[in-house]
Formats: C-alpha cells, structure tokens, sequence
C-alpha cells in the first residue's frame, strides 16, 4: 500500500486543456518544482504560501488539503474511513459537508465513485457533520486519476472557478477584436510564467487588440502596450474601457503608437521600466518561410534584450505557429525537433544569438492544419 498524507501542502489537479502548461504554471506559481504523477495531478511542499497565487491560475481545477493519496485499493474504504477520522477537517456545530468526485481518464475500474462517496458519507455523519450537497461549508474531493493510477482526496480549497468569466473576456465579446487575438487562457498562462514581482511592469510591444493587456488588467498587473498600426492603439484603449465598466480599481495601462523593433528606445523615451515581456507576433503559419520575417524577429529580440529593466533572469513569453501534431498537450518539448519552417535548435540558436534561453516549449494545438508554440525564455 502508499498511503501519504501530511508531507506537502497541497495536491493540485490540472485541467484537461494543457497539461504540461498547468505543471509549469504550478511551478513558477508554488515557487518550487512539485512532484507529478501522471499528466494532470501533482503534489506541491512549499515553504512559500502559495494558496493566493493559486487564484490567478489558468489551469487549475482543484487544490485539495489536507490530503491524501493511495495507490494500493484492496482496503481503500478503511484507509478514507482512517484518514477522516484522524484528520481535523474543520468542523463545528452545524457545519456542513459534501463528499465530491472526479474521474480522470475514466478513472479507476476497481473504484466506484458513487459508493466510495456514499461510505465517507456515513463517516462523516458519524463525526457529527450535516451532509449538504447543495451549499455545504466545506467540501471533501476525491479523484480517481486513470493516468497514475492512484486516488487522491481531501478538502477543498478553491471554491471559485480561477477561470470563471473568461468566456465573457474572448476576443468576439470585446467591442475591438480580430480575430488572430490571443485567447484569454493563453494570455494568463503567458502572464503568470513571467510576472516575478507584482509591483513591475510587463510589455507587450506587439499588444494587437490588446488581449494580453485586458488579462494582466484583470490580474492586477501594471502594463504597458505598444503597436505598429494606430488603429490597434485606440482599439486597445477601447476594449480597455470596456473592461472597466465590470472591474473596479483596475490600473491605469498605458498604449503606446511605435514600433517593437524600437521598444526599448520607446520605453526610455516614457521613462518606463520593464520586469518581462509577454507578445504573439502577428505571423501567419507561412511567415517563417520568409527570412525577412526571421530577421525581424531577431531584430525585436535583440532590441527587448537591451530594454530599461531587462536584465540577467528577466522573463519573456512569445508564440510562434508550428505544424500541428509535433508533440501534443501532455508534455514540453524536449529534444530537437522538426517544427514545420525551423527545428527547435535554429528556435534556441536564434534566442541565444540574441541574448536570451529557452527554458521550455510548448504545444498550443489550433485546429488540424495549424498549431503554435509557447516559447518561455529567459534574458542571459
């Protein structure tokens, strides 16, 4: 039997939509590098209070402590009947509880759900807690994880969705859209890999219709936005207005007219100094087949290296577009790879030319003809 309970802080479960960018997410988030089982489930011990940082996540679904875990189940009902009995889940007089579940991957064949929910249950009651599914005061969650092949299960932490709203975020909602701009998961994920400190300034010198800077609005990060094309400019500041008609005390962002080739010169010239960069340069999937492109984008790496507060360490987050089919959701990329126009080593060797490292790459699939990949680098 492994049965662990009370040597981390907390198992957090991962949405199905990217799972290698919620175990990313979930390191840079925790400030440490939890330990994983399967694709969508890992266990977080950190000094650091992470529970806050948790909030701003774009692919968490659960985090559950106190917890538990097993993966021998001969005898799992007694081992739940043990673990509720030991634990302190928090109850007082009259408080409720709902005993949840969740399957991934199908989840277990040996385990019923149901049943298994039906027994702590009857523990519970036993403790004299009221059972309440409709709006119980806590919430005991159990996942049957297919993957790992392991149960995990305790207290919920995280009652309010941390992706709750963002249908109404998408770019068709917003009064300025095209439809090239960056889906409001993506734009968070980007987001939470570079912002280190709350207090600095992340650009966007590519900010299109501004969907990177409405998202670091809804989280509370100053921003800064520059574009080429004037009408992106004003269509920014207006979908930023519209923003602020449902989110109070959102900061002050400021867009600027200019060109990303030049954006530490535009920066300078403002008196602004950044912390990280997050942009999706706007390039059809056959722009890498242009050198001109290439050599443009170098130039706009080059010259955000040499920004005011870029510095050894400093953060960025791009998008290119691949050919689909490459490396799928579940895991980064790793070794060299053919990406469609360019392989992973011309990718690394044109960030390390221009003074930054790759330190993961991702899989963003579009549709069957067409995918993208995150690019999360830092300044050498």
């Amino acid at each position: 039997m492994r049965c662990i309970t009370g040597h981390v802080q907390a198992i957090l479960v991962g949405s199905g939509w990217h799972p290698s960018l919620f175990r990313l997410e979930m390191e840079i988030l925790c400030k440490v590098r939890p330990y994983r089982f399967g694709t969508r489930v890992v266990l977080v011990n950190s000094n650091y209070n992470f529970m806050n940082s948790l909030k701003k996540s774009a692919t968490l679904d659960e985090c559950l402590s106190p917890y538990g875990l097993s993966s021998d189940f001969s005898d799992i009902e007694s081992i739940m009947e043990g673990w509720i009995m030991e634990q302190d889940l928090g109850y007082e007089f009259g408080k409720s509880i709902a005993v949840r579940w969740i399957r991934i991957d199908g989840g277990i064949g040996k385990l019923n759900g149901k049943k298994l929910a039906n027994h702590c249950g009857r523990i519970l009651k036993q403790k004299g807690w009221h059972i309440n599914l409709e709006f119980p005061d806590v919430e005991l969650v159990f996942v049957l994880d297919g993957i790992s092949e392991h149960i995990f299960w305790g207290i919920r932490q995280i009652s309010k969705h941390p992706r709750e709203g963002w249908i109404k975020r998408a770019a068709t909602e917003r009064p300025f859209f095209k439809p090239i701009s960056l889906d409001p998961r993506l734009a968070r994920v980007a987001l939470n890999l570079v912002i280190e400190e709350p207090d600095g300034i992340i650009c966007d010198p590519m900010c299109g219709t501004g969907g990177v800077i409405l998202e670091g609005s809804i989280l509370n990060q100053n921003m800064v936005g520059i574009d080429l094309d004037k009408q992106m400019v004003s269509g920014t500041n207006e979908n930023l207005n519209w923003l602020n008609k449902f989110h109070k005390n959102l900061p002050n962002q400021q867009i600027i007219h200019g060109n990303a080739i030049n954006c530490a010169e535009i920066l300078k010239q403002n008196n602004i100094q950044i912390s990280g960069l997050v942009f999706d340069p706007p390039y059809g999937k056959n722009a890498w087949k242009s050198d001109e492109l290439r050599e443009l984008f170098s130039r706009v790496l080059t010259n955000i290296r040499n920004a005011p507060g870029i510095s050894l360490g400093s953060r960025l987050v791009s998008f290119l577009p691949i050919k689909p089919g490459i490396n799928g959701k579940d895991e980064s990329i790793i070794n060299d790879v053919n990406l469609g126009d360019y392989s992973t080593y011309e990718l690394k060797l044109i960030f390390k030319k221009t003074g930054w490292s790759i330190l993961s790459l991702h899989e963003i699939p579009v549709h069957g003809s067409l995918a993208r990949i995150l690019i999360c680098a830092e300044a050498i």
